[in-house]
């Protein structure tokens, strides 16, 4: 399983984390979560989004609750711009962990505590919590939220058996 869940094998592409409108990127951003259908939509997440002006920049900080008991904890901060009268951003540092409520962690994206281009992978087994996959990516190879909870989605199918 840990093998299919790999993300290396993917391709150089057009960066997903590239400039955005930040009102466009908030949207789109609500607008995946309200239609996932492994958010749990029975439990209300917390979401925030940031603004630290005084470091140049913007953030989004929210707790996804999923189901089969999952939660997903989502931090990502942005470097900011005006292009014209929009302000857009672009995403410099990611993370993405998740857990089984009562149980183990369950997966892991960041790029926070090393270079801002070290971007980590970690699965863990739902049952005994040990690493099944750990693998460094390149930045183009780094999951949008949509494909954070694809994967959990897999991840944690054995918790339904």
């Amino acid at each position: 399983m840990a093998a299919s869940l790999s993300r290396a094998s993917i391709t150089r592409q057009v960066d997903p984390h590239n400039w955005n409108n930040w009102d466009s990127y908030k949207t789109i951003h609500d607008i995946r979560l309200g239609q996932h259908p492994f958010v749990d939509h029975g439990t209300p997440d917390t979401l925030r989004f940031g603004d630290f002006q005084d470091a140049g920049g913007l953030s989004l900080r929210r707790t996804v609750y999923c189901r089969r008991g999952v939660v997903l904890e989502v931090d990502k901060w942005f470097e900011s711009r005006y292009f014209g009268p929009l302000v857009k951003i672009r995403g410099y540092s990611y993370r993405y962990a998740a857990w089984v409520q009562g149980g183990h962690e369950v997966l892991r994206y960041h790029n926070i505590h090393t270079h801002d281009d070290d971007y980590h992978h970690r699965v863990f087994n739902v049952v005994n919590g040990e690493e099944v996959l750990y693998e460094r990516l390149e930045r183009y190879q780094f999951p949008v939220l949509s494909d954070v909870l694809d994967e959990l989605e897999i991840v944690t199918r054995m918790l339904e058996s």
